[in-house]
Order: C-alpha cells, then sequence, then structure tokens
C-alpha cells in the first residue's frame, strides 16, 4: 500500500520533467543565441514553478546539472523504444557506447568521442529520426561531428542512412534515380531511412 501511494506520487514528477524536456525539445532548440535560450530558461523555469509548484525543476535549468533532463526512446534498451529519462550522464554514456560499439560492428568504424553534448546531441537527433517526417538542419563547423552523430542515431533507430555522393557529373537526372530509390525504399517497402546531406 506504501509502496504503491510513493510510486503515485512520483509518476506526476516524471510526467512534469517530460514536459519539461519537450518544451526545451520544441522550443529551446530552435534558439540559436546564447542570450535567448538562457531567457528561455528562465520564462520555462517560472511558468513550471507556477504550474507545478510541487515538483522542483530548478537544478534543470542551472548551467550546470549532473543529471541531464534527458529523454530517449532506447533507456531501457536499443531494441526496447520506450520513450523515458536517462537517469543520469553515466546511464546515457553506457547506452550510446553501447549503440557506437553495435554500429562499429557492423559498418565503417567511427572513432567518436562521446562526451557529454555529443550524447546530449545523439539524443536530440535520435528523437527527430524516430518521428515521423523528422527533419533538422544541424549547423556547426567541419569536422564538429555533425555527420556521425546522424549516422550513430539513425543506427539507434533502426533506420538506414542514405546520402548522395556529389560529383562534377552528378545532374538532376542523377538526383532523380537517387530519390526515386529512398522512396521504393521508404514508401514501397517501409523501410526506416534517414537522407543525410550536407552542403559541401
Amino acid at each position: 500500500m506504501l509502496m504503491a501511494k510513493q510510486e503515485a506520487i512520483k509518476e506526476p514528477d516524471h510526467m512534469v520533467q517530460l514536459w519539461a524536456h519537450e518544451c526545451e525539445r520544441i522550443y529551446g532548440d530552435r534558439l540559436v543565441s546564447p542570450e535567448h535560450l538562457k531567457t528561455f530558461r528562465t520564462f520555462a523555469a517560472d511558468t513550471a514553478k507556477k504550474a507545478f509548484p510541487r515538483t522542483n525543476l530548478s537544478k534543470f535549468y542551472q548551467d550546470v546539472n549532473p543529471d541531464p533532463l534527458i529523454f530517449a526512446n532506447f533507456v531501457a534498451s536499443l531494441d526496447e523504444k520506450l520513450y523515458d529519462r536517462f537517469p543520469s550522464s553515466e546511464a546515457m554514456s553506457a547506452k550510446l557506447q553501447e549503440a557506437l560499439r553495435d554500429y562499429n560492428d557492423t559498418n565503417a568504424v567511427m572513432d567518436l568521442v562521446l562526451f557529454d553534448d555529443a550524447m546530449r546531441h545523439c539524443c536530440k537527433i535520435s528523437r527527430i529520426v524516430s518521428n515521423n517526417g523528422g527533419h533538422a538542419l544541424l549547423v556547426g563547423v567541419g569536422g564538429s561531428g555533425k555527420q556521425s552523430l546522424s549516422r550513430l542515431s539513425s543506427a539507434i533507430c533502426m533506420f538506414q542512412t542514405m546520402t548522395i555522393v556529389i560529383s562534377s557529373t552528378y545532374g538532376l537526372a542523377d538526383l532523380k534515380v537517387d530519390l526515386q530509390k529512398m522512396y521504393i525504399k521508404a514508401g514501397q517497402k517501409d523501410e526506416g531511412i534517414m537522407f543525410l546531406f550536407t552542403e559541401g
């Protein structure tokens, strides 16, 4: 009886954390300047405090927080797609290291360093990829790992990554053929496809 009551009390906190996470993903990830992101987090923290006074979310809006507010669909297992929160950075690191080992077993080896920001970005990308019609523009300097994190995220979602190889002879007809191949896999065969292309 007591255990059931404790679980019932914990569950709303979990839902509030999910609300805060989704707000950050939907609104915060679209902001490009640190000042705007800080303004958003201040507003979100104030809103959460008013709307959910029994749940303390303040630590998640601080600049330094050892326990990230990150939800992903591979928290329990890479095979079991259950959208839940990572309890700690260590748990997130262990799961992503496992995913990277699985990827390297079947693909060209990626020597990827999974530091905190890289892990967070990987979780964000996998969330986008797993949504129907999900798409993202990843901005950053060359060599920052955008393609590698995208490939790893695609593998986590059990999608096939397809890219276009641009050359001096590549033309509109080639683009149509490549798109046709992707549409057949995604539309007719119902296979998960991530279309990855760069500006270069």
